[in-house]
């Protein structure tokens, strides 16, 4: 927790060191910061509370699994943060050997006594950390890297790979910008807003136009005259047309309505011719 908590105050003077952005820092999306909280706060328990051996095995692994369970889903959630992978990384890294040795393989703390003698700590077991042997898998991701005083602490390659990413993200944090998105869509978009705009100014500029006056009606007498004189003359339906039109493709039935009406127009020319009576001569 230590080690974490100076890597944290490293990544701030780096950014301050590079002229970095700190609104630009705070402003970045991160998402499900609550898994952080439940994380650190399921190791802070289990840090200062004192589980029976007997249960470490079980309720002690059960929670510290759960914590880096946490944490790992918080990293996935947040992975469109630049550098954000590497954090995860190292806790896939310290997840990995714990559970497969059931706890974090831990080597004895190097401790310089007062008379500057160097003697090595054994280490306790607890509910994360326990001794290491020569059964352990992967031991060499395991807490094996001794950090000087005044830290002294053993850290594994899983803590530097956190506090490298810590670093970065801080970092890449600091001077992010949100970019335009150039997208064919997003232009296109942009192009149908200005034209929308465009049409909208030059309806403004038309002069408003006042409203057509309907026409006043005529008058009764008027219209009913008007209606007497001319006789509307109805026209021709399409279908009749093409009937008697002469150059309709049906050639006989033309012909035949030609005949019907040169009898009919002959039997009214006999109509109104007189017949010539019998007493009149009918020549010289």
């Amino acid at each position: 927790m230590i080690t974490i908590a100076i890597v944290g105050g490293v990544a701030l003077v780096v950014v301050l060191v590079t002229r970095g952005s700190f609104s630009q820092l705070f402003r970045l999306p991160i998402q499900s910061i609550w898994m952080v909280l439940v994380a650190l706060a399921i190791q802070i328990m289990l840090a200062f509370v004192d589980i029976p051996a007997d249960r470490l095995d079980d309720l002690g692994f059960g929670l510290v699994m759960a914590s880096y369970a946490f944490l790992l889903a918080f990293c996935f959630v947040n992975l469109r943060i630049s550098m954000m992978w590497i954090i995860g990384i190292g806790i896939a890294l310290n997840a990995l050997v714990i559970g497969l040795n059931q706890g974090m393989p831990t080597r004895d703390n190097e401790v310089t006594t007062r008379s500057g003698r160097t003697i090595e700590e054994p280490i306790e077991r607890t509910a994360k950390h326990r001794p290491e042997s020569d059964d352990d898998l992967l031991p060499f991701l395991g807490d094996r890297l001794q950090v000087p005083a005044p830290i002294d602490e053993v850290i594994s390659i899983g803590d530097v790979v956190i506090g490298l990413g810590i670093i970065l993200v801080c970092y890449q944090g600091s001077r992010a910008r949100r970019r335009r998105s150039s997208s064919p869509r997003s232009e296109r978009m942009a192009r149908i807003a200005e034209r929308m705009r465009q049409r909208e100014r030059e309806h403004e500029r038309q002069p408003v136009r006042e409203p057509e006056r309907a026409p006043e009606p005529e008058p009764e007498r008027e219209r009913v005259a008007r209606s007497e004189t001319v006789a509307p003359v109805a026209p021709l339906r399409a279908k009749e047309q093409h009937a008697l039109s002469h150059d309709s493709p049906d050639d006989t039935l033309g012909v035949e309505l030609d005949q019907v009406y040169a009898r009919l127009a002959a039997d009214e020319h006999a109509a109104d011719t007189p017949e010539p009576r019998e007493d009149e001569p009918h020549g010289p």
